[in-house]
């Protein structure tokens, strides 16, 4: 029986292995200041989770904690609140443990890309951390590099409960890696202000220097654990690298992570990058990247290369591909965040938007000034859909229920069922719908910037009202286009 047991507990750590390693979801573009075409910090990222899936959005409302409040963690750890818990945009995710993104009102952004380690134990305290963690960082930080400090640690106190992954958080300012092994050790690399840098599903951070303060942080034990499993020989292996020492060896050769990285590094570099090479954690661009080419290099289908299998869409949709794409056939919701400064946050903090595929649904421009979004955008309160998140059943997913979601899938749906004739239509609407979005964005910066201070409920009512018009231009179209 004894044996039973202990080759039953094998067969379910490996299980759980394998199972992360094809966790291929998510892919993360990071822009520094200085590389971008209006100065700003810029985040753009494609949301992958397989499944049935919905994208609710969320403004959760600062609020004051009474002493001694807790929060429980799903496995149960019990970490005590924050005197104050910061405002943020929450776009969430029902039942997935590491799908959502955040953002809160000192311009703080938190989302993450799986990244499956060859950590199949670690130390785990009271069933560690896991889904809380973001959440977390969004009420707490008050800075991109707090929110890594925090982020540690965190992560040193209670054990993170995933596999591995790597959040992304950045601010106004700068912007973090912060790669997390299963159990306590982790490591944060800032992306260079000039440099911008590319996430597929496996760690990216590669040799550190943890001397160097202001731009690398890590758990202490990083290297020495690595030591003591036998992963990592000083004398025999040379320079410390975290991806090489710590990542699950599957991902570092799948082809769907090298696939992604090789266009991305390609495009965003202007080199003639090979498949085989080794890739750069950070880089300046061939030019400062502007929302356009962010939206275009988002939409990738590998189109022009080998590895499209739908040959510029002849062969049917390029979502059918056997190699994943930049934008995935399980992509979600994409989203373009842009951390501006020398602007009010709730007016610089724009975030554009499009559900489901960013490929054929415009992206819609969200403020972080917003209090509420329109209706059929969300299920409920931002209190009751946290106490839900892992308690809903099948129905959320019955589309005759009026959540306007379903509007973004059915395009998707509608262009792959003839993808070839129908997608250039298709970029034609969603070109058109961004210009004037961006029209009426500006419009919208002008009229909000005299009001902010000396008439707060007008400025909330001015970024509410165009929020309302923006969602219901993108629907009307929507509309036309399917009835095509």
């Amino acid at each position: 029986m004894k044996k039973y047991l202990l080759l039953l507990i094998a067969f379910r750590f490996v299980a759980f292995h394998i199972s992360a390693q094809e966790d291929l979801n998510c892919s993360t573009i990071i822009v520094g200041k200085a590389a971008s075409a209006t100065g700003s910090v810029i985040v753009a990222h494609n949301e992958d989770d397989g499944g049935n899936q919905i994208v609710n959005f969320y403004k959760i409302q600062g609020k004051d904690n009474r002493k001694g409040e807790t929060l429980r963690f799903r496995e149960g750890a019990v970490e005590p609140k924050p005197s104050h818990s910061y405002s943020c945009l929450w776009f969430e995710m029902p039942g997935q443990e590491f799908a959502d993104t955040y953002i809160n009102e000192n311009g703080v952004l938190v989302t993450s890309n799986a990244c499956t380690s060859k950590e199949l134990y670690g130390e785990i305290r009271d069933g560690g951390i896991g889904y809380e963690l973001r959440r977390l960082i969004a009420e707490r930080a008050l800075s991109a590099r707090t929110g890594v400090e925090l982020a540690g640690y965190l992560v040193e106190k209670w054990g993170y409960t995933g596999s591995g992954r790597t959040y992304t958080i950045a601010d106004k300012n700068e912007a973090w890696l912060f790669a997390v092994v299963r159990g306590k050790n982790w490591v944060a690399k800032r992306v260079p202000d000039d440099h911008v840098a590319y996430i597929p599903n496996y760690y990216t951070i590669t040799e550190i220097d943890t001397t160097d303060t202001d731009n690398c942080l890590a758990s202490k034990d990083l290297i020495k654990y690595a030591i003591r499993r036998g992963w990592y020989n000083p004398e025999t292996d040379g320079k410390f690298n975290f991806a090489r020492v710590y990542s699950a060896e599957r991902t570092l050769t799948s082809m769907a992570n090298i696939g992604r990285m090789w266009m991305a590094v390609s495009i965003l570099s202007g080199k003639d990058y090979k498949k085989e090479d080794a890739f750069p954690f950070s880089f300046p661009p061939v030019k400062k990247q502007a929302l356009s080419d962010l939206e275009t290099l988002l939409a990738n289908h590998y189109e022009g290369t080998d590895l499209d299998d739908s040959r510029n869409y002849t062969n049917g949709s390029p979502h059918a591909n056997k190699v994943q794409n930049i934008c995935a056939s399980h992509q979600q919701f994409s989203f373009i965040a842009e951390l501006r400064q020398g602007l009010p946050f709730d007016i610089g903090g724009r975030i554009w938007v499009a559900p489901r595929r960013g490929c054929v649904n415009a992206y819609m421009p969200f403020y972080f000034g917003i209090t509420a979004f329109p209706q059929g955008m969300f299920m409920d309160t931002p209190e009751k859909a946290y106490e839900m998140h892992f308690r809903r059943d099948e129905s959320i997913y019955d589309r005759s229920k009026p959540m306007l979601w379903w509007n973004f899938v059915s395009v998707a749906e509608f262009t792959d069922e003839d993808f070839r004739n129908r997608y250039p239509e298709r970029v034609r609407i969603k070109k058109s719908l961004q210009q004037d979005y961006l029209k009426m964005a500006g419009r919208l910066e002008k009229d909000y910037l005299p009001v902010y201070k000396k008439q707060p409920q007008k400025a909330e009512s001015l970024i509410n009202d165009f929020t309302r018009q923006v969602v219901e231009m993108a629907i009307s179209e929507n509309n036309k286009y399917l009835k095509r």
